[in-house]
């Protein structure tokens, strides 16, 4: 017989199960934290949550499910991108800078020493539609939209990858506030207007008089 959180109808049982549903996001955002993406199983989450490890697969799917709705929840993006026009690039430069130095919730630093987990990757791939391309779009709102925001993506997300792979010790080394200037004109330049189709680019002017006998 399912206990009154696993049925429908009424404002009970719905709010049982919500209650339900908090409690088992709860115990994997710690477990996810405290363990890593890897070493937790959804037996061990069922268990932290006192829940029986079929309401996970109801409620999410599976572990990956969990994953998706916590970062959903609790993930900077799109969150980042709402606010002043003015200062979006910024924004966006200044949140890059900081991940790249380590910074960042409990949980985002666990996320990262999971990095290679198949599962967080398929994760994130959805979300660079769902959390940053989709918002981007729509917040730009103007022609051409998608391909800006794919552009800033690239970059953002370009810049992630080096930290992950390569360990970015070189840019880690620069001056905070100049490499934060640096990618935030890299992000100013995917705004720039791409032009129409085919166009045929301006014709630059006569060379080999400026700085001529610059040996």
């Amino acid at each position: 017989m399912d206990r009154p959180e696993e049925t429908g109808g009424g404002s009970g049982p719905t709010r049982g199960r919500e209650a339900t549903r908090a409690r088992i996001l709860a115990s994997a955002k710690e477990l996810f934290t405290n363990e890593g993406y890897g070493s937790v199983s959804s037996r061990m989450i069922a268990s932290h949550a006192g829940v029986n490890v079929a309401l996970i697969n109801r409620y999410f799917g599976a572990k990956r499910g969990l994953l998706t709705e916590i970062l959903r929840e609790d993930g900077v993006f799109p969150g980042l991108i709402e606010g002043d026009p003015a200062t979006l690039t910024r924004r966006l430069a200044e949140h890059a800078v900081s991940r790249l130095h380590g910074e960042g919730t409990a949980l985002q630093r666990a996320l990262d020493d999971s990095a290679g987990d198949p599962d967080l990757q398929a994760v994130y791939q959805g979300r660079i539609t769902s959390a940053m391309i989709d918002p981007l779009e729509a917040y730009l709102g103007t022609d051409g939209a998608r391909a800006h925001a794919s552009l800033m993506a690239a970059v953002m997300l370009g810049l992630t990858r080096v930290r992950l792979v390569e360990g970015a010790t070189a840019l880690r080394a620069l001056d905070r506030e100049l490499l934060t200037d640096r990618l935030r004109v890299l992000l100013d330049l995917c705004l720039e207007d791409f032009g129409e189709p085919g166009a045929p680019e301006e014709p630059e002017g006569p060379r080999g008089t400026e700085g001529a006998g610059e040996g």
